[in-house]
């Protein structure tokens, strides 16, 4: 299958996965955080960041990178725990691999859509913040299709989380199921990775529902950030 996604924007999901595992189980910065949430949500092309947004944004995360594990950089022994992941890996895995890797990426960065505006209203949630070093990390794994499902599972329950949050103090949102759901960006795109078996497993073990991101969503959110950086 044809990569849908840009180098660039490739380019920038590995070094978003290489900043999450380069902090490994050492206590998480508030401002580290918030730059993965925020490079998360540069990589939804629905979002329209160009190719400068993109460019500036891959500078903060390596800049970031190098200040967590500075010796990394110069290291002449790579050992590859906190190199920029080669996203084109995902792309050559195998169809179901494929589809819950993207699924889980998509999940993420949609979870960062909703996490960030929380945040800014007072609602953080240490469990959520945990959970995107934790999702970038296994994305980069070898994984079977039985170990990523049970992340995916995660993905939803962070999701609701993270989208109950978003809506508290606005109008109630009628359009979300009361299963376990997970809002997709660039929704149109995630539909070409979908494998039906492994969406069948999802629905009949996990009850799990993909569902498109409100556009107006995703608005709120790239207003801000193209305004403050």
């Amino acid at each position: 299958m044809e990569n849908q996604l840009s180098g660039f924007l490739d380019e920038l999901t590995g070094a978003l996965i290489g900043l999450a595992k380069a902090c490994k189980m050492d206590i998480r910065q508030a401002a580290v955080t918030r730059l993965l949430m925020e490079g998360l949500v540069t990589t939804i092309t629905e979002a329209g960041f160009d190719d400068q947004a993109l460019s500036d944004m891959l500078l903060r995360v390596r800049i970031e990178k190098d200040r967590i594990a500075p010796g990394c950089a110069i290291c002449k022994s790579v050992c590859g725990n906190t190199s920029d992941y080669d996203v084109k890996n995902i792309w050559d895995s195998g169809e179901d691999i494929r589809f819950l890797k993207s699924l889980i990426l998509a999940g993420i960065k949609g979870i960062a859509v909703y996490a960030l505006p929380a945040i800014a209203k007072g609602y953080e949630n240490e469990k959520i913040n945990e959970f995107f070093y934790k999702a970038l990390s296994i994305i980069s794994y070898d994984l079977m299709v039985e170990d990523l499902l049970p992340v995916v599972e995660e993905v939803a329950e962070m999701n609701f989380i993270c989208k109950e949050n978003f809506d508290k103090g606005m109008a109630a949102d009628e359009t979300s199921p009361n299963s376990p759901f997970i809002i997709i960006p660039d929704y149109e795109t995630m539909q070409e990775f979908i494998t039906r078996k492994t969406l069948a497993i999802m629905g009949e073990n996990y009850h799990i529902s993909l569902i498109p991101m409100p556009e107006e969503d995703l608005k709120k959110i790239t207003d801000k950030l193209t305004t403050s950086n």
